[in-house]
């Protein structure tokens, strides 16, 4: 509280020896101490009373902070703070018409069931003979057996 030098206090101490006298001085000193005590422990208890007081104002801030963002304000607020001039949003719209615009020029291909081309397999030409069929299996026949059953 107070930052006294030795000489200042030794000049209290000088001081309160002659008014006081040396028989009163340890009472005096006592009295002194408590309310000196008592004052410490009221500013105490009133900084810490403003200290709740700044608390509590933080908190109403906070809690007007977070009526307005739940009140349907956030989105803008949002909005405002990634593109604040709205350019990302314009440059997506440019985007978008561009690629409508490349959708819409492009001939339409028809679907994969509608038309059937013949591959050059299915392709028939009278000069070539059908395919051979394979000949079933004889059931005396054992090799012939385990090779189909291999092929199976």
């Amino acid at each position: 509280m107070f930052d006294l030098g030795w000489q200042e206090f030794m000049l209290i101490a000088f001081v309160a020896v002659v008014v006081v006298g040396p028989r009163d001085l340890p009472r005096v000193v006592r009295s002194v101490s408590t309310y000196l005590r008592k004052a410490r422990s009221i500013a105490r208890d009133f900084q810490g009373s403003l200290e709740e007081v700044a608390r509590e104002a933080e908190l109403d801030d906070l809690r007007k902070e977070a009526k307005s963002i739940s009140g349907g304000d956030f989105e803008k607020r949002v909005k405002d703070w990634v593109d604040p001039k709205g350019e990302t949003k314009k440059e997506m719209e440019r985007i978008a018409g561009q690629a409508r615009d490349v959708a819409s020029s492009r001939p339409v291909e028809p679907a994969a069931a509608e038309t059937k081309t013949e591959t050059p397999a299915e392709t028939k030409t009278p000069d070539t003979p059908p395919p051979a069929e394979a000949e079933p299996v004889k059931p005396d026949d054992k090799g012939a057996q385990k090779s189909a059953a291999a092929g199976q």
